[in-house]
């Protein structure tokens, strides 16, 4: 197996499970199946505009069904008050399915947010 994706958009599997959106709540993604890939994943949080008092965060969580859910150890996001900002954090996934889970907190919050998942497809 590789380490290095040399051709993203043909070695890669890249997913949004957060869709772009300005969201006023904490937001569960929708399941990526990870079957066709491997090795190691990594995760993107991007915010847009972030309104006062907003704070932004979040973590991976993965699922043998897509309908049970829990948190893979040590892929959360920092937490971030910041518009406009890009995260990447690496996670290691034991089964199929995975999602991301865009945290806001704050008094009235609201922020543009979008989260991807990606890995390696698998190479033959």
């Amino acid at each position: 197996m590789s380490t290095k994706l040399h051709d993203l958009p043909s070695q890669a599997s890249l997913s949004a499970s957060v869709s772009p959106q300005v969201a006023t709540s904490t937001q569960n993604g929708s399941s990526v199946d990870l079957l066709a890939a491997d090795g190691s994943g990594f995760a993107l949080l991007f915010t847009g505009t972030v309104a006062g008092g907003t704070t932004v965060g979040g973590k991976v969580q993965e699922s043998a069904d897509a309908s049970t859910w829990s948190d893979i150890a040590g892929a959360t996001f920092t937490s971030t008050t910041t518009s406009n900002a890009t995260q990447a954090i690496p996670f290691q996934r034991t089964l199929r399915y995975v999602r991301c889970v865009v945290t806001l907190s704050g008094g009235s919050p609201s922020a543009g947010i979008c989260a991807a998942v990606g890995m390696q497809k698998k190479m033959a």
